[in-house]
């Protein structure tokens, strides 16, 4: 129903747009591709949301100096981590450090956990606890959301 009603909204406001000789500048072919747009994040499948997220992941992964497991901050993660648990609603949970100066974690769908090591030198576990908790519920829903 609520797809119907997405695509129904878009159909008009694309017939509407079609017959404007005047719109003040609006790029209608811009807006027509916009609600298509929206269409599709509204028709988002969790195997989508996955599919996108883990080759988000693996470009970051790539992009970036991850932390080994042995080192100072893979294992103060490894604690922090199994507060916070490795299997959330079904789906495994990945845990890395990124080794930069950078303050930032962050989350994605397919269970990408990440957190830079400029964020772990500011924080103590029970915060990095709280921001990882935040990114992942988050992530989870914006995935739900879009349905």
């Amino acid at each position: 129903m609520k797809n119907t009603k997405l695509l129904l909204a878009i159909a008009t406001s694309a017939a509407l747009l079609t017959g404007c000789q005047n719109t003040h500048g609006i790029d209608t072919n811009m807006a027509i591709s916009s609600g298509l747009n929206a269409y599709k994040a509204a028709t988002l499948s969790d195997a989508d949301a996955k599919a996108i997220a883990n080759q988000g992941c693996a470009e970051m992964d790539s992009g970036n100096q991850v932390a080994s497991k042995s080192s100072k901050y893979g294992k103060r993660l490894a604690k922090i981590a199994k507060a916070l648990g490795n299997n959330i609603n079904g789906t495994p949970v990945n845990y890395k450090v990124y080794m930069t100066s950078d303050v930032n974690a962050w989350a994605m769908a397919n269970g990408c956990v990440r957190v830079y090591s400029g964020l772990m030198d500011m924080m103590n576990d029970n915060e990095i606890e709280g921001v990882l908790a935040m990114n992942w519920a988050t992530s989870r829903w914006v995935t739900r959301w879009l349905k």
